[in-house]
């Protein structure tokens, strides 16, 4: 029986609760007196007294028949805290935390299961964008709501609470007697891992048990064990399909039900456990503003002074609504009842991609070039006519998945037995497999060769997702005991030397994993002023590469950046994986330049926080650095480094800015520039038109096609790229790119340059800042570059020297290819140190060159 000063009887919409020896009331009108005295009796034999009437039931009252038996009572009495993070573990269905904190309750006297959501600075509020809080908000409260619909002797309602979890959880483990602490396993996002361990290890150390789950769909996976390296996750194979060779045999567990089925049969249903101590969940608006005051002011003032700046993602308020367990599941079970195609065209509406003309809500984003580039392509179109394969599903439950307002278990079980079964389209993509529960013969290694099904391409989005978590794991496991965590770290290397980083995750838009690598500033980089220090620098790779691809150059930069008298004020470095590359996640999504540069923007935003930096960037990275240095402006990006840059670049004597485009027809919008036009989804452009007869189905073939060409010849056409530094084209750059091609989603990553937008011009995106017209900007061209030719390259750095000279810093290496950051790293840190110090003298020029200006302005305005 559960004792009775942690009892909270509800009567109507009244209740008592004792807690904490203290008895508090709040008895509604309508409840009667006596049937609550009559149920306090009832229960007050555990205390050697009766409660008689409710006179001396005040909030500030102590029971004073307590302080003999208190110590006593208290230490009989034990609770379960089911800990609930916001990563994987916010419903009520499928969740092993309940379920094992209730089954063991159930089976012990006086025992109480107690959620706790501790909103944790660092977790939910620094840097978060307001789209983030909107989720994890509606979330939060449809959890409440449903754990209080729960009427129980052995759970307790929510316990919100606001602060560092390391100090709050074992504060409130204290208060309530906690044994034990049911929590997700370590999340692999820096902060959250963080978070997580410290909070665990504070309570082990106050001798609280901490009970760890998953949501591993196998369990019985060979990655689940302790491997010969000594790590969990030893076991996972470096490459997808050798991975799926092992999982397509393995079982996946069914998800389990509602952990209501495991509270004890004769549990009365009007004896409800006690209300612990909670400040309640805040409102949107008051959330918000706690996040803003956690975040630093450089983030704040970059998001509400720079329209460019928003990346707010299409069909925001549309997946806003699916982020709860009840809104989730619903929208799972039309899914799969009505199949991808007409789900995405019932909700997933033109208004929708470009975040306008939908229902007002007061707290939504603005618009974004990210998501006007997604309207471009809905224009005039179905959505399952321009969708990606997967892109339905992914848009639709990614937010609940990461959430955990559904499970992945869920998820692929209904795809698996709750969909119409798709047959095969050819005899020899059917597999027999003897499991019952996989109706629809559904597995990691599927490979339609045209298509994907709605049951499939639902399994996609949750097995795909598995994946790259456990290669996440995999990394940081073997980066903790020493090893390399990187994938060319597991082969010989040769060449110039590397300097390996760290390795950490980030998740963006808290849906699609990312990783990037950071090295940290010199020894003395803070001796100085922070007027006088250099930007930190964000490194953003080209097609194909990934962050490690600039070891190398990271390398010779820190070694060279050592000065004669010894001192090193190297900057901090970051090179992130676009999303599609390397270790990031390969979502089934529409790509376009914008996602990529709404991606860095983010990055800047919530990682680096908004701190001063220059982007460097070779190829496509280049391209995508000098869009996002613009949209970010010169408070946050103080220069731009192009490597070999791709985008496109005109002729500086007849460029003469935005042309008005290629559209003719009525309706013509009047635009000034190509960021505007980009704003605003290029209404003065063509349309996106699917592919004729095949539709966008093909797009995967397409790149299905280019990938199982180039595949083979890696090592050979790295060997061209590389052709004046052979040895730089080791055995780790090669399994780096093989690694990464072969994981799932690369075919729709490649086949998505059908849907790219107009490209604004490098010679608008470079000078567009209001400060002085333009960055600080350094162009290094190996002129040797194979890849676009050395005609291509020469030309591309004559136009270049030719755009506004005092800005632009041309630097030309004879004996350099299309990568010459990774062929010849010494000439281009070389290169890169002797410019930075000019660079960041002309952006201190630039700003008071500007408060002279302003100040003149308010001299002439007062007088």
């Amino acid at each position: 029986m559960i004792a009775l000063y942690r009892t909270a009887l509800f009567i109507g919409s009244g209740f008592i609760a004792f807690g904490n020896n203290k008895v508090c009331a709040f008895v509604s009108p309508l409840a009667g007196v006596n049937p609550i005295v009559n149920n306090i009796q009832r229960f007050s034999n555990d205390f050697g007294r009766k409660e008689s009437s409710l006179r001396s039931i005040n909030a500030d009252d102590e029971i004073s028949t307590f302080s003999k038996n208190d110590k006593e009572v208290f230490d009989r009495n034990k609770s379960r805290l089911v800990w609930l993070t916001g990563w994987a573990d916010m419903r009520t269905h499928d969740h092993d935390g309940f379920l094992e904190a209730v089954a063991a309750a159930a089976n012990t006297d006086d025992e109480l299961v107690v959620p706790v959501f501790v909103i944790d600075p660092t977790m939910h509020l620094r840097s978060q964008s307001p789209s983030s809080l909107r989720r994890l908000h509606a979330s939060l409260l449809s959890l409440e709501k449903d754990l209080m619909s729960i009427s129980s002797s052995l759970l307790a309602p929510l316990v919100v609470r606001t602060g560092a979890a390391s100090s709050v959880l074992p504060t409130l483990a204290d208060e309530i007697n906690a044994s034990t602490c049911h929590v997700i396993a370590d999340d692999v996002i820096s902060t959250r891992r963080n978070v997580q361990r410290s909070t665990c290890n504070a309570l082990i150390a106050m001798d609280v048990e901490v009970i760890r789950w998953d949501t591993s769909l196998r369990p019985s996976a060979p990655w689940t064990s302790i491997g010969e390296n000594g790590i969990r996750k030893g076991n996972i194979p470096s490459f997808f399909p050798d991975y799926c060779a092992i999982a397509d045999s393995l079982s996946i567990e069914e998800p389990k039900k509602h952990f209501f089925r495991g509270l004890v049969e004769d549990d009365n249903p009007m004896i409800t456990a006690a209300a612990y101590p909670s400040e309640g969940i805040p409102s949107l608006e008051k959330l918000i503003k706690m996040a803003e005051s956690e975040t630093p002011d450089a983030v704040l003032k970059a998001r509400s002074s720079r329209p460019t700046i928003s990346t707010t993602e299409p069909y925001d308020d549309l997946v806003t609504r699916w982020s709860t367990e009840a809104s989730a599941r619903k929208a799972l079970k039309e899914y799969v009842s009505v199949g991808k195609d007409e789900f995405a065209d019932t909700h997933f509406i033109a208004s929708d991609a470009a975040n306008v003309g939908s229902a007002f809500i007061k707290f939504r984003p603005s618009q974004s070039m990210y998501a006007s580039a997604m309207a471009r392509v809905q224009k005039n179109n179905k959505p399952s006519d321009v969708f990606a394969l997967r892109e339905a599903p992914t848009r639709a439950f990614t937010p609940a998945l990461s959430l955990g307002s559904i499970s992945a278990r869920e998820v692929v079980g209904a795809a698996r037995n709750k969909s119409p079964v798709t047959p095969p389209q050819f005899f020899w993509e059917k597999k027999n497999r003897d499991n019952t529960n996989n109706r629809a013969q559904l597995f990691p290694s599927d490979d339609p060769f045209l298509g994907r099904s709605s049951e499939g391409s639902l399994s996609d989005v949750v097995e795909w997702r598995e994946w790259f978590h456990l290669l996440a794991e995999r990394s940081l496991e073997l980066q903790e005991i020493g090893e390399s965590g990187t994938s060319g770290g597991e082969k010989s290397m040769s060449g110039d030397p590397r300097e390996q980083g760290t390795i950490h995750y980030w998740r963006w838009k808290e849906q699609h994993l990312v990783r990037y690598i950071t090295w940290p500033a010199g020894k003395d980089y803070m001796e100085d002023n922070e007027e006088d220090r250099s930007p930190a620098m964000l490194l953003v790779h080209g097609f194909a590469a990934s962050a490690e691809q600039w070891e190398r150059l990271v390398h010779s930069l820190r070694k060279q950046g050592v000065d004669s008298a010894g001192k090193d004020k190297t900057p901090p470095i970051f090179a992130v994986d676009l999303l599609g590359f390397g270790h990031s996640e390969k979502p089934g999504l529409s790509y376009t330049q914008y996602l990529w540069e709404s991606q860095i923007i983010d990055f800047s935003m919530e990682v680096m926080e908004a701190q001063p930096m220059v982007l460097v960037g070779n190829s496509i990275g280049g391209g995508l650095s000098a869009g996002a240095a613009s949209s970010l402006g010169n408070d946050i990006c103080r220069g731009v480094i192009l490597c070999n840059t791709a985008g496109v670049l005109e002729d500086p004597s007849t460029y003469s800015g935005y042309d008005g485009g290629n559209y003719s027809g009525p309706g013509k919008s009047s635009i000034m520039t190509y960021t505007e036009a980009a704003m605003k989804g290029n209404p003065n452009e063509a349309p996106y038109s699917p592919v004729p007869i095949f539709g966008n189905n093909v797009l995967d073939l397409f790149g299905k096609v280019i990938i199982k060409t180039i595949y083979p010849q890696i090592e050979k056409r790295l060997s061209l790229i590389y052709g004046n530094r052979l040895e730089n084209a080791d055995p780790a750059v090669t399994y780096a790119i093989q690694q990464s091609a072969v994981g799932p989603g690369s075919d729709n990553v490649v086949g998505s340059g059908q849907k790219l937008s107009i490209n604004r011009p490098l010679n608008e995106v470079l000078f567009s800042d209001n400060k002085d017209d333009g960055f600080p900007i350094l162009v290094v061209v190996g002129l040797d570059d194979r890849v676009s030719s050395p005609a291509v390259a020469k030309t591309r750095a004559e136009l270049f020297s030719r755009l506004k000279s005092e800005k632009v810093n041309v630097k030309i290496i004879e004996d350099g290819g299309h990568c010459p950051h990774d062929e010849v790293p010494e000439k281009v840190a070389s290169i890169m140190l002797e410019w930075l110090p000019t660079s960041h003298k002309q952006v201190e020029d630039q700003e008071a060159k500007l408060k002279k200006t302003q100040f003149m302005e308010e001299e002439i305005m007062s007088s």
